[in-house]
């Protein structure tokens, strides 16, 4: 009877030690994996996704230009992005150019204000045709006041790139030169 009171405490001390090795194991496992994952998790956020739209910088210089019969209307064109448009294949459907003026007044307080409409604007492109805006609103600057504008944009045909956006105001133009990089 001793002998088999002996066998299953050293049976039950064998079982208990090993199930207190196995949880430690279990723990420093589980920990290990949870630091591969999160590095895992770490390094894709880090990486772009490659549905990401190819952007462009635009380049204006010089940019700004005087306009009206009396030099009154000062416009400054201000580059906002270009952002080529795909299909869900990934085809280039064209680029979609931002961008937004800044008026300003240069008439005298009691002067008339300058307004400006960038429907009436056309931009030139590389084949030498003209579009004219997809989005943008009217700009009105008081006098000696300077307003700036909504975002402004175009969509240019896929193959093209812009060359010169032509600014209207007063029966007179002014050119300013697009360039994308």
């Amino acid at each position: 009877m001793k002998k088999v009171l002996i066998l299953s405490l050293f049976a039950a001390s064998v079982l208990f030690s090993c199930k207190s090795k196995n949880k430690d194991q279990d723990s420093t496992d589980s920990s290990s994996t949870k630091t591969i994952e999160a590095s895992k998790t770490t390094e894709t956020s880090t990486t772009s996704p490659a549905n990401e739209p190819k952007t462009y910088t635009i380049n204006v210089n010089p940019d700004t230009a005087l306009l009206g019969k009396s030099k009154e209307a000062f416009i400054k064109v201000i580059p906002v992005s270009a952002t080529e448009l795909s299909n869900p294949d990934g085809k280039s459907e064209g680029i979609e150019v931002s961008f937004k003026i800044s008026v300003t007044n240069k008439n005298s307080i009691g002067g008339n204000s300058v307004g400006i409409a960038p429907s009436e604007f056309r931009l030139l492109l590389d084949n030498n045709t003209s579009i004219s805006q997809y989005t943008g609103s009217y700009v009105s600057a008081d006098a000696e006041s300077t307003k700036e504008s909504e975002t402004i944009i175009y969509r240019i045909p896929a193959g093209t790139k812009p060359k010169t956006l032509n600014l209207f105001y007063d029966q007179t133009r002014a050119s300013v030169p697009f360039e994308l990089k």
